[in-house]
Parts: C-alpha cells; sequence; structure tokens
C-alpha cells in the first residue's frame, strides 16, 4: 500500500513538474500578478490531474481514491500556496538581478520603466546601438557602446540583458550583442521593434529544427467564446427549422418572379481575411453583379461599400425581400457551418477589402455575422467610416449579453423595413 501511495505520488509529481514547466507556471511571480500566477497553476494542475488521473483509473485498482477530490484539494493546496507567496517579499530587494538595456528607442524605455520589470530587476543602465538617440532613455545611466558590452557586462556584475534595438539599429549589431550576452552567460530577452503591436500573440515556432516568432492575432478564446459559438449552431438549426416554411416561400416566390437560381452565393470575406461563400435568395437579375462598376457613380455609401437606393437591378420581389431582410435567411447555414456567426460585422466583398486603409481591416479579425451594431443603430443613415467605427467597437466590448441584445434589437428593426 506504502509502495502504491509513493508511486501516485510519483506519478503526479513528474507530470505536474513537465506541465508546470510548459505553461511557464513558476515564471510569474505570485507576489507581482496573483491573478494571472492562480491561472496558470490551476490550468496546470487541471492538465496534472487529467492526464495522471487518467494513467490511475487505468493501472491502479483503487476503488477509495477519489479522483474528483484529488481534484478538488490539489485546487485548494495550490492556491492556498499560491496566495501565501503573494505576501512573500522574496526577489524584491537585495536578491533582484541586475539588469542591462541594450537599445534606445521608445519600447526599450517603456519595458525598463514599467513598474512591474522594476520590481524585479534592478536597472544598472543602458547601451544604445549606432544611429540610435540616447536621449530616449533620460532615466537610465549611459555605460558605454556594443563594441565594449563584454567589458560593460563584467565591471557592472550584470545578469541579465534586455535587448530592444529600434528601426534605426544596424540587424549585425544586434546579432553581435546577443552572442556576447550569450557568450557571457547572461539570461537575455529580446524585444525586437516589430513586435511593437496590438492585439497581437508571440510564441515559438520550429521549421527545420530551426526556431522562429510565430505572430498571429491574438485569439481571446473562453468559455465565453465557446458559449458564442454554441448559441451560433443551437440558434441557427433552430432558426433554419421554425423559419422553413418561410426559408420555402421566398424561395418559390423567387423562382416565379424572375429567370435564373434561387440563391446567390458571393464571395464575402470572413475572420483574418478567409473567403467563403455567402449564400442570399437572389434578388437581382441575373448578370447584375457585372454593372456594379458602371454604378459606383450613384452609390449612396460613401468609401469602398457600395449600395444604392432604388437600384435598378433589383427585381419586384427582390425589393420586398431586401426591405425586410428576407434575402439573408440562407446565411444561416453559414452560420451553421461556422463562416459566420449569429451577431459580428458584415461579411465585406473581396474588392471592398482591397480598399481598406490599416484601422479598418480589424473589422475582418472576427467571424463576420448576421446582424452587428451597424444593422441595428447604423443601417444606411451613417457613413463608411462610422460603421467601421461601430463594428471596432462591437470587437472591443463584445460580451454574450451584448449579442443578446443585439439579436433582439434586430428582430424589431427588421420588421420596420428599413433595408436596401
Amino acid at each position: 500500500m506504502l509502495a502504491t501511495a509513493l508511486g501516485l505520488w510519483a506519478l503526479f509529481g513528474v507530470i505536474w513538474t513537465l506541465i508546470a514547466k510548459r505553461l511557464g507556471v513558476n515564471l510569474i511571480p505570485a507576489n507581482r500578478n496573483l491573478s494571472l500566477s492562480l491561472r496558470r497553476t490551476i490550468e496546470a494542475w487541471a492538465a496534472t490531474w487529467g492526464i495522471a488521473g487518467m494513467l490511475t483509473v487505468s493501472t491502479f485498482d483503487l476503488p477509495q481514491l477519489s479522483i474528483w477530490m484529488v481534484l478538488i484539494v490539489g485546487i485548494a493546496l495550490l492556491t492556498f500556496t499560491r496566495m501565501a507567496m503573494s505576501f512573500s517579499s522574496a526577489g524584491e530587494a537585495n536578491g533582484r538581478m541586475r539588469a542591462i538595456v541594450v537599445g534606445a528607442c521608445p519600447s526599450a524605455r517603456a519595458l525598463s520603466s514599467t513598474r512591474d520589470v522594476t520590481e524585479a530587476v534592478d536597472f544598472i543602465g543602458f547601451v544604445p546601438f549606432t544611429h540610435e538617440n540616447a536621449q530616449t532613455m533620460p532615466h537610465l545611466t549611459r555605460l558605454g557602446q556594443v563594441a565594449d558590452l563584454t567589458d560593460t557586462v563584467r565591471n557592472n556584475g550584470i545578469d541579465i540583458a534586455f535587448v530592444s534595438p529600434s528601426d534605426d539599429a544596424i540587424t549585425g549589431e544586434v546579432h553581435q550583442a546577443i552572442n556576447i550576452c550569450e557568450e557571457l552567460g547572461l539570461q537575455t530577452q529580446y524585444f525586437p521593434s516589430f513586435l511593437d503591436v496590438d492585439d497581437m500573440r508571440v510564441g515559438m515556432t520550429w521549421s527545420a529544427s530551426r526556431p522562429g516568432l510565430n505572430v498571429q492575432s491574438m485569439s481571446s478564446y473562453s468559455w465565453a467564446a465557446f458559449a458564442k459559438r454554441t448559441i451560433d449552431i443551437v440558434g441557427s438549426a433552430i432558426g433554419i427549422l421554425v423559419l422553413l416554411p418561410v426559408l420555402l416561400a421566398c424561395a418559390i416566390a423567387v423562382k416565379l418572379t424572375s429567370p435564373g437560381p434561387i440563391l446567390y452565393r458571393q464571395t464575402r470575406v470572413g475572420k483574418s481575411g478567409r473567403s467563403f461563400g455567402c449564400l442570399k435568395f437572389r434578388t437581382m437579375r441575373v448578370g447584375a453583379h457585372a454593372q456594379q462598376e458602371l454604378l459606383r457613380a450613384t452609390s449612396s455609401q460613401d468609401g469602398p461599400a457600395f449600395k444604392i437606393k432604388n437600384d435598378p437591378r433589383i427585381t419586384a420581389i427582390g425589393g420586398v425581400l431586401r426591405k425586410f431582410s428576407l434575402d439573408e435567411l440562407p446565411q444561416l447555414f453559414n452560420v451553421l457551418i461556422g463562416d459566420m456567426s449569429l451577431v459580428g460585422p458584415r461579411p465585406p466583398i473581396p474588392s471592398e477589402v482591397d480598399n481598406y486603409t490599416w484601422w479598418q481591416r480589424r473589422r475582418i479579425s472576427i467571424k463576420p455575422g448576421l446582424t452587428c451594431v451597424w444593422q441595428v443603430y447604423g443601417r444606411n443613415r451613417v457613413s463608411f467610416k462610422r460603421w467601421v467605427e461601430m463594428d471596432l467597437y462591437y470587437i472591443d466590448n463584445w460580451s454574450l449579453w451584448m449579442d443578446f441584445k443585439l439579436i433582439l434589437h434586430t428582430l424589431r428593426v427588421v420588421a420596420r423595413g428599413t433595408g436596401m
């Protein structure tokens, strides 16, 4: 029995060590960021519990062992330990590492003056790269130049180097500085200027055993995001079933009133610029899309978007479908398969995206939707700039409650028949 207990302790201990190291649990001091430290700790323990628990159940015959109790007790003990560590002053005074900044730019100044960093390390000074303005770092003492970096590090007893070059830094000098720090056995952290971007996540990647950086838009995937996708699936499925008579009636009306297909499949731009076929009931004559550029001058919508009041290409039944947004009902199938969401910025066509400015492109950073803030509060009454601002407001302030309210308001707006 003792041997079994020791085996279980060893199993959980080894797996915990590997997972905690992988998630960087010990790299986040509890006394500086308790919430993040607790979150990483609980994530690591949940993974440990799942893997070790599965091995325990399948390997050991211990009917008296409750795996769920192990989960709860483990979380309680680890949480208590982390909270106790948050009151510790270890590493804040004499134990702080002596640091140097290599580089002189706004990014270097920011990382060496942030409270969280200055509480963890003791900045001795900085060394600028050639062509950089040393006046950018008024809060630190200049310790020389890159050519003298070896002597500077040795003379000042440096433990860690923060390498943060500006766009003016010479690539060869940056490599030289990193190589010197490596040869001297320094812990080196590299902050290149091209990573000074918002809403991006950076991680390590490897190709043919060569390390690199993987840079991508941050995905704030969480239980709320999982719930949003679940609501999309359930909501679109229910919507298709409930509105099936309406879908059939619209399909028959389109088929009987004008020659051509019932559905119109148009290429639209989805999340992260990926194209997909957006479904609509056909509301225009066949070949109408080819005439769009000829009618561009008469568009009532400024910017790259295209809208015409009393568009001559629209069929009689198409006008009715557009007025009450019935032409967009087939997009419930796009939502069901995952190309779209119930709520999100309306999907643009590729030619519109090609004319976006840099800040407008962020509206395609999330999955497009059937309705959004513009559909409810802007519709055809606002400029394209204001339209995009409404979409960005949704992206920056998204919540499940906001989605729920927008869906309810959309039903009210659709009933008014303000579409075109």
